[in-house]
Parts: structure tokens; sequence; C-alpha cells
């Protein structure tokens, strides 16, 4: 199906240049000079990320013109996609997939490997 074959080559995408991401937060967060590679990271950042929420909302486009109660969404803390089911007539969420407290303790663990990992300790 369409739906899944966008979301898996995204997902593979935030696979691949998730490494790439985290060393351009940590350049963007400390004030210190740039250089071209890290500039250059930034802006294949900014344009997967467009990607990103243009597939997304492509996504939700073609679930509206489908009638289905499931919108797409990224998470960018955990770089992962999530689905939420909903009941169309209230808006009340169903199901969030994943839900919010795995999406939070991946979230967690992420911080915690960062801080074992952290290079400058």
């Amino acid at each position: 199906m369409d739906i899944f074959s966008a979301t898996s080559k995204q997902i593979d995408t935030t696979q691949r240049f998730g490494s790439e991401y985290a060393k351009t937060q940590q350049a963007v967060s400390s004030n210190s000079p740039t250089t071209n590679s890290e500039v250059r990271n930034e802006r294949e950042m900014k344009e997967i990320q467009k990607n990103l929420d243009n597939t997304v909302k492509k996504l939700n486009d073609q679930m509206d013109a489908l009638s289905v109660n499931i919108r797409f969404g990224f998470n960018d803390k955990i770089d992962s996609m999530y689905v939420d089911v909903t009941e169309k007539s209230t808006g009340k969420l169903i199901r969030k997939i994943p839900s919010e407290e795995t999406m939070k303790i991946a979230e967690k663990m992420k911080e915690i490997i960062g801080m074992i990992f952290d290079k400058k300790g």
C-alpha cells in the first residue's frame, strides 16, 4: 500500500541520518563557531525535516480522503513516527501507537545513552 511504502522510506531516512542529526544539534546548541561540514549537516537535517513534514502531511491528506480515523505524526525527540487513532465525530483519541508512555521512555533512554557515551566527560 502507498502509505506503508512512504512511511518505511521516511523511517529509513531518519535512521540513516540520526547520528548526523545529533551531531548537528550539539553544534547548534554550543555557541562555538561552526565549520563547513557542520553547516552542511545542518542544511541536510533541515531538508530531511522538511521532507518528513511533507510526507506526514501527505499521509494525513490521504487518510482524510479515505475517511479513515488515523493521523500520522513525527516525534523529533526520538526520531520516530507515530499513529493516532481517533473517533471522527468527537475527535477523542482512541489509541496512540506507540503509546505516549513508550515515547517518553524512548526519549529518556536516548538521553541516558547520550550521557553514558558523552565524549566531553
